[in-house]
């Protein structure tokens, strides 16, 4: 990513393989402008010569205000609107400019295809997982959900971020002046982006977002966030991040209490 303080350039990375999705991020963009949502202006996107994909937007401006409470309201008014654009099959978009639609035929297909995780969509051992190698008293809760975990292959479907950790966001006075980068933007439950916004930022937060989003923070969001606690919980290892290992298990133990009755 390059800047000369008024315009962005993102490159695709030239690894065999890889795909930014920068051409369907471009259309995201263009379709929540239209519908009134703050986010950078898509001035250019094509491939150069060598096959790489680029895309060039207006530089997304902000304050060191951080949000206020309005501020995390126009933010679940823009996940709303995210949530609301027409879409088709699940999981990752495809990489093109005429429709948003997902690489998975099924729901279960569509998570697996963004998180890196197995169990429990397999017969896999769970203490094989990163999660529970960190935190052992997790299996129990872990295990005592499975079927409720595998029920969330049934909910409605939307187009959702995924990944709302704080870089992701400009804010200008407390409000939100840019929802930024849509390249892990999959087709999945709503609670995806609720259980997402809680990770990063804490529950709180998350409830706060999911009422002006009007989307529930309620068990789905926990179950989901126990998903996302196995995926992070693998990147972290892969990664050697020990740091980030005990973040998942935190919020893996936070979302457990949250299904506790």
């Amino acid at each position: 990513m390059y800047t000369d303080g008024a315009r962005v350039l993102r490159l695709a990375a030239p690894r065999a393989g890889e795909s930014a999705r920068l051409t369907v991020q471009a259309a995201i963009q263009r379709s929540l402008i239209a519908a009134g949502v703050p986010t950078p202006q898509v001035l250019e996107v094509g491939t150069l010569d060598s096959g790489r994909t680029y895309l060039l937007e207006g530089l997304a401006q902000g304050d060191d205000s951080g949000p206020a409470a309005q501020g995390w309201a126009d933010l679940g008014r823009a996940l709303a609107a995210l949530h609301a654009l027409p879409r088709s099959g699940y999981g990752l978009l495809e990489d093109r400019d005429d429709e948003l639609r997902g690489v998975a035929r099924t729901l279960g297909g569509g998570l697996l295809s963004r998180l890196n995780l197995t169990w429990p969509f397999d017969a896999s051992d769970p203490n094989a997982q990163a999660l529970i190698a960190a935190a052992p008293d997790l299996l129990a809760p872990l295990l005592d959900v499975r079927a409720e975990l595998l029920g969330l292959t049934g909910r409605p479907a939307a187009l959702c971020h995924t990944d709302l950790h704080g870089e992701q966001f400009r804010w200008q006075g407390g409000r939100l002046t840019a929802l930024l980068d849509f390249g892990d933007a999959a087709v999945g439950p709503p609670e995806w982006d609720v259980a997402s916004l809680a990770f990063f930022h804490g529950w709180p937060v998350a409830a706060q977002v999911a009422h002006a989003a009007g989307c529930p923070c309620g068990r789905e969001a926990a179950l989901f966030g126990l998903l996302l606690s196995l995926h992070h919980a693998h990147r972290a290892t892969a990664l050697r991040r020990p740091d980030r290992l005990d973040r998942a298990a935190a919020f893996g133990r936070s979302c457990a209490r949250r299904l506790t009755p």
